[in-house]
């Protein structure tokens, strides 16, 4: 019995030891790039084959590497309307984002490339994607924040296509 007592002290210690809260935690504190998953959408104005405006829908997680320095990685979904009929796009992206802090404010500027899969009326296109853009989020409360993004998109390697898209959404920190 007492050693029941004893092993049950002994984990009951164990399990309330004292740990610092994020607020504590002075590498969390000194971290400006954001660890988190955001959902954004807004308008894109494309020129691929026929030009217009679609609505996407951004999936996206990123994860900070260095103090200011983050690797994001988006799905990036919309129908455009072109010039045949309707199709479907499909872009995967890894970018790298670089941010700043001005209060509960983070501009950030980020680039990178990925690939774009286009189902037309027969066949689904794949062609490589380069992305630049800039923007901000803005802390909300500690967790979450809403991020503003414009960026523009060269499709192909001679950029024969291209999307401009001006973006809003939603996002929370994992850390």
């Amino acid at each position: 019995m007492r050693y029941l007592v004893t092993a049950s002290l002994v984990a009951v210690l164990i399990a309330s030891e004292a740990r610092p809260a994020a607020a504590q935690d002075p590498a969390a504190a000194a971290r400006i790039a954001t660890d988190g998953v955001e959902i954004v959408t807004g308008l894109m104005d494309f020129d691929l084959a026929g030009t217009g405006q679609a609505m996407p829908f951004v999936f996206r997680v990123s994860r900070s590497v260095a103090t200011r320095l983050a690797l994001e990685f988006d799905v990036t979904m919309a129908s455009p309307d072109q010039q045949f009929g309707s199709s479907q796009i499909l872009l995967t992206e890894g970018k790298a984002s670089w941010s700043w802090r001005i209060g509960r404010v983070r501009p950030f500027v980020s680039g990178g490339g990925g690939v774009m899969a286009q189902n037309m009326l027969t066949e689904i296109r794949w062609r490589p994607t380069f992305t630049g853009g800039g923007g901000a989020r803005i802390g909300i409360t500690d967790n979450l924040y809403a991020i503003a993004e414009m960026r523009l998109r060269g499709i192909s390697t001679d950029f024969s296509a291209s999307t401009a898209e001006w973006l809003g959404g939603v996002g929370w920190r994992l850390r």
